[in-house]
This record gives C-alpha cells, structure tokens and sequence, in this order.
C-alpha cells in the first residue's frame, strides 16, 4: 500500500517516510507505557486489598480473642458459679447475678447479650430478659442445643436464636468443667462487631463477609445467595454488570474464611482515564513533532533539491528528473555532484595558486641565489610577498637533520612534499607570534625563511630565538622532521643575500661540531670548531679519499687508508684521534650519506670506544665501503635522480658559474657517470640541456615581465652580454628586442 502512495516533491516523501516510522514507533512506546501502568496499577490495588485482608483479619483475631478472655473471667466470677450450682431460687443471688451482668455488657459494647442456664433448677437467667423457666424460653430449639453440647474447643459458633443467625460463646468447655450442671453463653452483636471492624478500615470501599468451616454465612454485607457464588468464584466475581475482586483469607482458631471483595470498576475507570490522558498526550505530541518534522523536511531538503538540480544542470548540463529521484538516489547524486563542484574549484584554486606560488618562489629563489636584484624584479618581488624590501631583514636557514635517512625513507617528490609542509608550520608558528615572514625552498637539505626586522626588533633576541625553537618543536611534532636552525644578523635587502645565506646555512652545521639541537646566531660560530684548522693532514690526501669513493675505487681507497693509518701510528694518540676527526669531518661534508650522529663530538665519541688504532681502522674501513656501496645501489635509480638533476639545474639556472661539478657533488656522482645518465634519458648534454633552459626562461622573462635586457641577461645565468646575445640568436635566429617586440605585435 505504501508503495502506491507516491508524492512529487522529494521532501514530502521524506517526510512521509520518516513520520510514518515516528507515529509507528510512538504508538508503539505509548501502548507500551499504557501497558505498564495498567500492570503497575493491577498489581498496587491487589496489594493494597492483601494488606486490608490482613488488618481485618488481624482485627477479628485479637477482638474475638479479647471477648473470650472476658467471658472466662466472667464465669469465674464467684456470684456466677453460685447461680450455676445452686439448687434453689434465691433472689439476692439473682439480683447480685444482674448487676454483674449488666456491668458486663456496659464494658464489652460487642456482647448483645448473656444467658445463664442453670440444669439443677431449670431456670434461665438474660440480661435483655432477666430469668425465666425453661418452659417460658423464647427458643427451644437453642435452649435443647446448650442442655446437650458437645465437647468443642473454646471457640465461637454459630447459633440460630429466634430465626436469626447469631455467634454465641459456650462456658464450660474446652476442658473448663467446674459447673457440669451449669451453662453460661456469650451472644455477640454482628452488627458493632462488624461496624468496628470498618472504623478500622476506613479506606476500605468494598464488601466483605465471614463464612466457617461449613461456608455458612456468618457475617457480612453481601446476601446470601451473593456469598455462595462469591465463594466459588475464585478471584473474580461479576455482579450486576460489575467486577469485584475476591481475596480470601482463613482465622488461625475458629477456622472461618475471610471474604474480601474489591471493586474493580473504580480502578479501572481511573486506570481508562490515565490511559487516555497518556494516549492523548502521545498523539498531540506526534501532531507537533510532525509539523516540526514537515516544516524542517520542506526548509532542508526542498533547498537542497533545488540546488542538487543547479549543481546538475552546472556540471552535466541536464535537469534533476523530478519523479525518478529516490531519497537513497538523492544523496548519492548530491555527493557526485558536490564532488565534481569541489574538484573544478581545487583545480581553479590549483591552477591560480599554483601561478602565483611559482612566480613567488621562483623569485624568492633568484634573489637569495643570486645576491641581489634589480628595480624591475624588486618590484616583481615586492608585489607577490608580504614583507618589506626597503627595510632590514633577517636570513633564517632549517637544516634537516639527519637529512640522509630521510632520503632514502621518502623519494623526490614526497621530499618536496615534506619540505613544504615544514614551510607551511614555520609560517604558521611566526604568524601565531605576529610577524612576518616569506620560506623558500632551494631544492636542498634545507628551506629559507626571511623575516622582516621591523616586527623582530619590537621582541628580544631571547624571544625570537623562543620563537624559532617554537616552530622546530611543531615541525618535530607534526612532521617528525628535526631541525638544525640558524639565523643572521639584521641585514639590508639591497646587501649581498647570497653570502648572509652562506653564511647561515654553515652556522646550522654548528650542531655537528657540538652535538647540540639550538638555534645558532652568528656570535656562536666565535666559540666552535668552525673556525679552527687541523695540521697535519695532507690536502691531497683528503681529495684523494674522496675521489677514491666517487669513483668507487675500493682497492685505492684501502691502500690510502693503510697509508694514513701507518702515518698516524707514528704521532701520539690524541694528533691520531683529531687527524682522524677531521678527515671524517671532511668525508661527512662531502658525503650526505655518511652519516655520523652528534657532529665531532659524536665522532670523537666514536674513536673513545676503541682501544687502538688497529679497531678504528676496521670501523672506517666498514664505513666507508658500506657507503660506496649505497652510492652504487643509487646508480639503479636513474628515474629518481633525473627529476633531482633537473630541479637543482632549474633553481641554478641564474646562477652564471654553475658547473657540472656542482650537480655532480649535489647528487654525490661522478661528472663522468652524471654525463652518462643524463645522455640516456634526456638525448641531449647536461650543457646544451643548461644552455636550452636558460634561453626558455629569457623567453619567458621577455614575455612576462617589463624588465631590461640588462636585468633579464643578469638574471639568467650568462657569463656575459655577449654571450648572452650569440646563444639567444643562435637558438631564436633573432635579438632580444626583435623576439619582445615580434611577440607583443602578435
């Protein structure tokens, strides 16, 4: 049926689905909750109705006992035993017998009356008829019953007196024989009795009666005929279309049956009633939750249809059908939809970033490479960051430590992606102090911030350095990336930032001289190692270790290491132990991948824990072959090392006296195996590759910028104007300025 009921509007079918379930689920809590409170109220009322039961019962017990302790003091009164036993009429006695009677009925308001029967004399003494014969006893069938009675314990009876059932009380019995031709009878008034036993239970708003052991009626408010039907009806009893609830209980002497009846309609209606209040309190809910839930359905998803269908329209071209749209179908069209929306706009924002980015890092690149720049590319430069270049600035080198291991655990481009997030968090841990600052990364070990000393100077020197010690605690954290930091002094922009660069990149390998992680200040570099110069060691037989293993030369390599360790074995100990440091020094310079932890303290650490010269020997005997052998595990990477050759060629390409020696030493290769590989995978030299780039990037410069060819020349790399003008027309077939105006003409 429900599947017949379709609605055009995608919201209403929300709205039909989610408050048929809500109304399905509320009705079923609410008869649940109706339920349970019909449960609860049962089970109160039958408890409640236990707990009278046993009051009455507990009432009739101790009142009936109290009568009987009464009646037994009563016929052990002396004047009693005397008109019991006596053999004559004696008229004082009777009058004495009387007076006693009648205090006893003023006291005992449950007694209705008392008879004495005396067997000797034949006489009969009441309190409501005073003495009589036998002959002139109203009831002769009573009088026959107490001249014969049977042996029965002390217990009340029923007794038929003048056609009415009474409870009357025999004396002596149950053992009690001083008066065998004696008998005195207690009747008892139902009526108080049972009056006193409702005064006691004055919540009580049923009925009740006593039946004995033969289920005769002894009292009650119920008839007759009621009380037999009441006591084989179990727990219920239904009367003139009502329902009583029967609880019974049973007395511990006489034997007699309690009846307790309830009235189940009075619960019962009030139970009705609470049952539709919470019923009706249930629906009104439900008609207010589901006008909430409409109007929420009709403002959240109608707008969303509406613009699911401009999304479609946007990114396909076609309208949103409006009856094959399914509430499963609505989502998932609306996620493919907002995912395509995304996409275009991360590659719009790719594309715009991506320009600015370039340009901004490709001239932050051509500025600290190349020392200085010109009127046009400072006002390039100026418009695309946020520093000032007519005010001091600050050089700030990050080194990564251990950068060797981080080599090998990520490739070329997960290293720039690494490189860049360490960019992103330094410059998020300056904005934080309120400066500012532009990074660059020139395709290294490091990355390059620049601050703006106009910010700095309003701080300490302690709390810049805080700063910086800040931003290497985050990249820690977040990148996993350790840090050797060094910073300049303040410097002008126009000054050479190529040297000040230098200069910092060396104050960052102050940790390997000390061992130490801090930010290092060009006053630091006064107390380390740096500055110093080793004696002793040839110049020549250092380059000679180091030509050894770039060419992987393992048998010239440990010919030269049993040389130098025959010459140190002639100088003391500690001249053996600083030569060797500084030719490890030397060869972890020249080699990234030979690394050393804690700088020459780690290396001096190193050389204590051997005890001669001859163990120092096997261990850089190790070293360095497991280190050729690295290198020679890279000559198998040459798809991984071109894209490095290229980009250190391109972030060079300005500089006039880059060299094949200089990539050579970047990618730790021989010139003549950097050639080779090269050769096969571009089909062209590494000079002519040089050559074809730089006069791409004068094209470019010719193109997009306004600058001089003065500046253009200066900024690309030539040795010379001349030079410059014969590789240009070599390659164009025109100048410069014909190539400009050609372009700007088409």
């Amino acid at each position: 049926m429900l599947r017949r009921i379709h609605f055009k509007e995608l919201y209403m079918r929300i709205f039909f689905i989610v408050g048929v379930a809500f109304v399905g689920m509320a009705l079923l809590y609410s008869f649940f909750l109706s339920s349970q409170i019909s449960k609860y109220a049962i089970n109160e009322v039958n408890e409640r109705s236990a707990a009278k039961l046993n009051h009455f019962r507990n009432t009739m017990d101790m009142t009936l006992r109290k009568l009987k302790v009464s009646s037994i003091q009563l016929y052990q009164e002396r004047n009693m035993r005397d008109w019991l036993t006596q053999k004559g009429k004696d008229a004082y006695l009777s009058h004495l017998i009387d007076i006693e009677l009648g205090d006893f009925l003023a006291t005992e308001r449950l007694v209705h009356d008392v008879f004495l029967f005396n067997l000797t004399t034949q006489e009969v003494f009441s309190v409501k008829n005073g003495a009589m014969s036998f002959d002139q006893f109203p009831d002769q069938a009573m009088l026959q019953q107490f001249m014969h009675p049977s042996v029965q314990p002390l217990n009340f009876s029923k007794t038929s007196y003048l056609g009415q059932t009474e409870l009357t009380l025999s004396l002596p019995n149950g053992g009690i024989d001083q008066t065998p031709k004696g008998r005195l009878v207690i009747m008892l008034d139902k009526a108080f009795l049972a009056e006193d036993l409702l005064l006691s239970n004055n919540e009580f708003e049923g009925k009740w009666l006593v039946a004995d052991t033969d289920q005769n009626v002894l009292m009650g408010d119920v008839s007759p005929s009621d009380a037999k039907t009441i006591m084989q009806a179990g727990d219920q009893w239904r009367s003139e279309g009502q329902s009583w609830g029967v609880q019974s209980i049973t007395f511990s002497d006489e034997g007699w049956q309690l009846f307790l009846l309830t009235p189940q309609g009075i619960w019962k209606n009030k139970l009705l009633a609470l049952n539709l209040k919470v019923l009706g309190s249930f629906f009104l809910m439900i008609v207010l939750l589901l006008v909430i839930l409409y109007f929420l359905s009709k403002q959240n998803y109608k707008p969303l249809t509406e613009i699911l269908d401009k999304i479609r329209q946007y990114t396909t071209g076609s309208k949103l059908p409006e009856n094959e749209l399914s509430i499963s179908s609505f989502h998932t069209e609306f996620k493919l939809g907002i995912d395509t929306l995304v996409h275009r706009i991360e590659e719009q924002n790719r594309s715009l970033k991506n320009s600015d980015s370039i340009v901004k890092d490709e001239l932050l690149r051509q500025w600290i490479l190349s020392g200085s720049v010109g009127p046009s590319l400072r006002e390039d430069l100026q418009q695309k960051i946020t520093i000032s270049l007519h005010k001091p600035i600050r050089i700030v080198v990050c080194r990564i430590e251990e950068y060797i291991p981080f080599c090998q655990t990520y490739n070329f481009q997960s290293r720039k992606l690494m490189k860049f997030a360490i960019q992103n968090v330094i410059e998020e841990v300056v904005r934080t102090y309120g400066l500012k600052a532009e990074t660059a990364d020139l395709g290294s070990d490091h990355v390059v911030v620049v601050l703006s000393v106009p910010e700095t100077q309003k701080r300490s020197e302690a709390e810049l350095l805080a700063m910086l010690e800040d931003a290497k605690h985050h990249v820690l954290q977040w990148i996993k990336v350790s840090l050797s930091i060094g910073i300049s002094d303040a410097i002008a922009p126009t000054e050479n930032i190529h040297h000040i660069y230098q200069m910092t990149y060396e104050l960052t390998e102050i940790s390997f001289l000390t061992g130490e992680s801090a930010i290092y200040t060009p006053h630091d570099k006064k107390n380390t190692h740096m500055d110093g110069q080793f004696q002793g060691l040839d110049n020549e037989q250092i380059s000679a270790f180091v030509q050894s293993i770039r060419i992987r030369d393992t048998d010239a390599l440990q010919r030269q290491l049993l040389h130098l360790f025959s010459q140190l074995q002639d100088l003391p100990a500690d001249e053996s132990k600083l030569q060797l440091i500084q030719l490890l020094y030397v060869l972890q310079k020249s080699f990234k991948q030979l690394h050393t932890p804690g700088g020459m303290v780690g290396i001096r650490n190193q050389l204590d824990q051997y005890n001669n010269l001859r163990e120092v020997h096997v261990w850089i005997e190790e070293s360095l072959m497991n280190l050729i052998e690295q290198m020679s595990s890279r000559r198998t990477q040459k798809e991984e090392i071109f894209p490095e050759i290229v980009e250190y060629i391109s972030n060079h390409l300005h500089n006039a006296m880059l060299t094949i020696d200089d990539i050579a030493n970047h990618v730790n290769f021989s010139v003549n195996y950097l050639r080779l590989i090269f050769k096969e995978q571009n089909d062209i030299s590494i000079s002519d590759f040089i050559l074809e780039r730089r006069v791409e990037k004068v094209k470019e410069l010719l193109l997009k910028t306004k600058w001089s060819v003065a500046e253009i020349s200066a900024q690309s790399g030539f040795q010379s104007k001349s030079h410059f003008f014969t590789a240009f027309k070599k390659a164009t077939g025109m100048t410069p300025n014909q190539y400009r105006e050609q372009h700007e003409q088409d």
